[in-house]
């Protein structure tokens, strides 16, 4: 007896077969298993990655954990503080805050007009905008410290070169983030003015700074508390400030002195951080 051959059933409605049922699951197979194989290949180039940074580091748990008593016996001479020299610190503390402060204002002052420059939406020279993008990727791929090494050598140490290097680094991140914020307002309020017949002056005046005000400050705050923290590192480099302080501290093994700087900038760093997240509040 001869067996019938059987056809895929073919749907009615939607034209579709049972084989194409089948060449579709098929491929979602193929898929799914390509998609695990590329996901694998990057978990063991990662993994691979860790292991080789792990060697270059010359990472030694072994020895770490060695030293662990060394470091509880330098935590228990911390205390108690040493406020003996709390007007020469105090001092300091005013000298790293103001490092900040004229770093800051000045990278604001420099930042607004390159941001203008750079925001592709409103930019008035766009044939300019690419190539003070690249000057801003250079002013923040080079570190405050580093900023601040090339000025002590050429105005000597003190506080002046750190606020320089911090103005130089802070403008390029600053200018960057002002333009993402200009580039993310939409453009009905800008072209409402603008067909009025109003110059650029007045359409920045009144369509796009209102809107971009409250985003501008609230960088400016984050990066003015940002720059506050890495202030007290460019002491180190000589620029000045409680890190100078901190550093000798270090060199000397002063520890309850140590403590009374460390316990002076925790206090500091917390009293800016609340002061910065009040204000960025009080904008939304």
């Amino acid at each position: 007896m001869t067996v019938p051959l059987t056809k895929p059933n073919v749907n009615s409605a939607d034209g579709s077969s049972d084989l194409d049922a089948l060449l579709a699951s098929e491929q979602r197979r193929q898929g799914g298993l390509w998609t695990l194989l590329q996901r694998s290949f990057w978990g063991i180039l990662a993994v691979a990655l860790l292991i080789a940074s792990a060697r270059t580091a010359k990472v030694d748990l072994v020895q770490f954990w060695q030293r662990l008593p060394t470091v509880g016996e330098w935590l228990s001479r911390l205390f108690p503080p040493d406020f003996s020299e709390l007007p020469i610190f105090l001092e300091a503390i005013w000298e790293t805050l103001a490092i900040a402060i004229i770093g800051t204002g000045c990278a604001i002052g420099v930042a607004i007009p390159l941001a203008l420059l750079v925001a592709r939406n409103i930019t008035p020279v766009r044939w300019l905008a690419t190539p003070l993008r690249g000057l801003l990727n250079l002013l923040r791929g080079i570190d405050t410290a580093i900023f601040a090494l090339f000025f002590v050598s050429i105005v000597g140490l003190g506080p002046f070169a750190g606020a320089l290097g911090v103005a130089f680094h802070t403008t390029g991140s600053m200018a960057k983030l002002y333009a993402e914020v200009l580039e993310s307002l939409p453009n009905e309020p800008i072209e409402a003015i603008e067909a009025t017949g109003s110059d650029r002056l007045r359409t920045f005046t009144f369509a796009v700074l209102p809107e971009a005000l409250p985003g501008l400050i609230g960088i400016s705050l984050y990066l003015w508390e940002f720059n506050v923290r890495s202030s007290v590192i460019l002491g180190i480099v000589g620029a000045g400030g409680i890190g100078y302080e901190l550093l000798v501290s270090l060199k000397l093994l002063d520890f309850p002195r140590l403590c009374t700087i460390l316990l002076l900038i925790l206090a500091m760093v917390s009293l800016i951080d609340a002061l910065s997240a009040y204000l960025r509040q009080r904008l939304k």
